[in-house]
């Protein structure tokens, strides 16, 4: 059921064919959250959003691992339509506090 929802919710925001492949690949190199290295419920970000530049939806570059909860926090400030280009380091800075405690 969930691989048939993803597949429309793709289609609707107009996904390149090769995404799956792509977001199954990218998660098996990165298979826990940048930010608090939890290995559920990940989604997989892009830096540069695809809708901003469709030539980087695939790159493997523009992609990181992110919980959905770290997703929505930190990479997108808990608005959808916002997005942060420098995700990476502040995931770094929140992993980094997390390993000191």
């Amino acid at each position: 059921m969930l691989g048939w929802l993803r597949k429309q919710t793709d289609d609707l925001f107009g996904r390149s064919g090769q995404w799956a492949r792509v977001r199954r690949e990218h998660l098996e190199q990165e298979p826990a959250c940048i930010a608090c290295g939890r290995d559920d419920e990940l989604e997989v970000h892009h830096v540069v959003p695809y809708h901003i530049d469709k030539a980087l939806e695939c790159a493997p570059a523009n992609l990181c691992s992110m919980c959905h909860e770290c997703h929505l926090s930190i990479a997108h400030a808990y608005n959808w339509k916002t997005w942060r280009p420098d995700v990476r380091r502040l995931a770094q800075m929140i992993r980094s506090s997390e390993v000191r405690r």
